[in-house]
């Protein structure tokens, strides 16, 4: 297959499936965002988006491969991914290269874990702004995800995907902080990468 055709096969995927994809998933949210929903209703949801996020990033990793002999930087990933979810904001990025030799697998969980929080910023904050910060130093990596919105991020994230962030934050054995008001929320995540 040549550059050409794999190209042409990525812009296919990404207009095509990905992109239904990603309004599904909108879909999902607005629903989750409902409060009149009971329980088991919003467990059947929540369970159906992360099957549409977890499709979203397979359909991504293929496009990328497709485009790209080793694939993007982590730096380009956290980008295309604010873009597709926080388009309607104001976007600020300060993003340093992620390490060539670091562990993918560890890149992979930060741009889930940011994908998630940015989805709940969509959903809840009310936000106009966004700020995404990426520092690698040191052999350490953090994430920092600010917004303008309304805060309220403990309550409202206990029943839309907190648990989640965190769980995410173990497995790369990073820490995660979080200070949420009524002027907005920042998120701060420090992952080791050697």
């Amino acid at each position: 297959m040549t550059i050409t055709e794999r190209h042409r096969i990525a812009l296919d995927l990404h207009d095509g499936i990905a992109q239904d994809l990603v309004g599904i998933g909108y879909a999902l949210d607005l629903l989750l965002a409902q409060e009149d929903s009971n329980t088991e209703v919003r467990v059947s949801l929540r369970t159906l988006r992360f099957t549409v996020a977890d499709l979203i990033e397979k359909v991504r990793r293929e496009i990328y491969l497709l485009k790209e002999e080793k694939g993007p930087d982590l730096a380009d990933r956290l980008r295309a991914v604010t873009e597709q979810i926080c388009a309607s904001h104001e976007i600020h990025y300060s993003l340093d290269r992620f390490p060539t030799d670091a562990n993918m697998d560890l890149a992979e969980q930060i741009e889930r874990i940011v994908t998630e929080v940015l989805r709940n910023i969509f959903a809840h904050a009310q936000a106009k702004s966004v700020w995404i910060t990426l520092i690698c130093n040191s052999g350490f990596a953090d994430l920092i995800i600010r917004d303008d919105g309304v805060g309220g991020f403990v309550e409202r994230e206990n029943h839309h995907g907190f648990s989640g962030i965190q769980e995410r934050a173990k497995i790369v054995n990073g820490e995660l902080d979080f200070e949420s008001s009524a002027t907005g929320t920042q998120i701060h995540l420090r992952v080791p990468y050697h």
